[in-house]
């Protein structure tokens, strides 16, 4: 169903969003994913990992996959936030925040799960995520 073209144009999307390069962009989805990941609750990571694309699935060991779907972890939306800006060398921090947002938009957008990605984006409603709504 899903092929490694999806995971590009995921990457490529977010980068023209954000005005990061496609590298940085795959870095801010890869651990966007596994961030939310981690946050889901077991059964609700069974679904989302049976909905993301391959391409993104396939960078998790399958000890990672195991622990996605039989623990939770409480990773605070700045830990993810910041983790972006770390490893996706982001040098931005309004750019790092809207990366993870962005991220998180494009993933609800592919895998059509809406409410879960609300749920655990929930957590970010404390955050200015559009620093541009204040013009």
């Amino acid at each position: 169903m899903s092929n490694p073209q999806t995971q590009n144009e995921l990457v490529n999307q977010l980068a023209q969003r954000v005005g990061i390069t496609p590298e940085q962009a795959n870095t801010a989805i890869a651990i966007v994913s596994k961030t939310l990941l981690q946050k889901a609750e077991p059964d609700k990571a069974s679904s989302l990992l049976s909905k993301l694309p391959s391409s993104i699935t396939n960078m998790f060991p399958d000890n990672d996959k195991q622990k996605f779907t039989s623990t939770q972890q409480n990773v605070s939306k700045e830990d993810m936030v910041q983790q972006v800006k770390d490893e996706a060398r982001i040098n931005d921090d309004r750019k790092a925040q809207q990366a993870t947002e962005e991220g998180v938009k494009l993933l609800q957008e592919k895998t059509g799960e809406q409410g879960l990605l609300d749920n655990l984006m929930g957590r970010f409603k404390g955050m200015d995520l559009n620093p541009f709504d204040n013009k």
